[in-house]
């Protein structure tokens, strides 16, 4: 995690969500080609981020004028990669080495595969993003459980 590069802009963002919500950010990515900020915060500052009934969430995507998405970090690679395809749940994660490359390969039941994608493969995008930038993991791949 050392190695993460943050630009001004996403400095900025964290430092707003945490004035919003106490919560703890560890990263922020803004996404321009989606045109979303997604943010990595602290174990248990998830429904600090969320607020009661989604109050605070609203109130940040009209502050950001931004869709906001909100990942929960784990050291642990096979928690994180669960966090990272919410709210798709995942039966099992395994970490593959193939021609050099690290690939983890994340089994979910057949009917959260489109949850796992998301609309416009923006969660399996959002996973490939974080998953490379805290774990060195150079591809993704889902597969549904049989």
């Amino acid at each position: 995690m050392s190695n993460i590069r943050m630009s001004q802009e996403e400095l900025q963002f964290i430092s707003k969500l945490e004035g919003f919500t106490g919560a703890l950010a560890v990263d922020c990515i803004w996404d321009k080609e989606g045109s979303r900020v997604i943010f990595v915060v602290k174990r248990h500052d998830t429904g600090k981020v969320i607020g009661r009934g989604g109050t605070t969430i609203r109130r940040l995507r009209e502050y950001f004028q931004k869709q906001i998405d909100i990942v929960e970090y784990s050291n642990k690679l096979e928690d994180f990669v669960s966090n990272t395809l919410a709210p798709a749940k995942t039966k099992s994660v395994e970490i593959l080495k193939r021609a050099g490359e690290k690939v983890v390969v994340v089994t979910v039941v057949s009917k959260e595969k489109g949850k796992a994608i998301g609309k416009n493969g923006r969660n399996i995008h959002r996973s490939r993003l974080l998953l490379k930038r805290h774990f060195g993991i150079d591809h993704v791949e889902l597969r549904e459980a049989t």
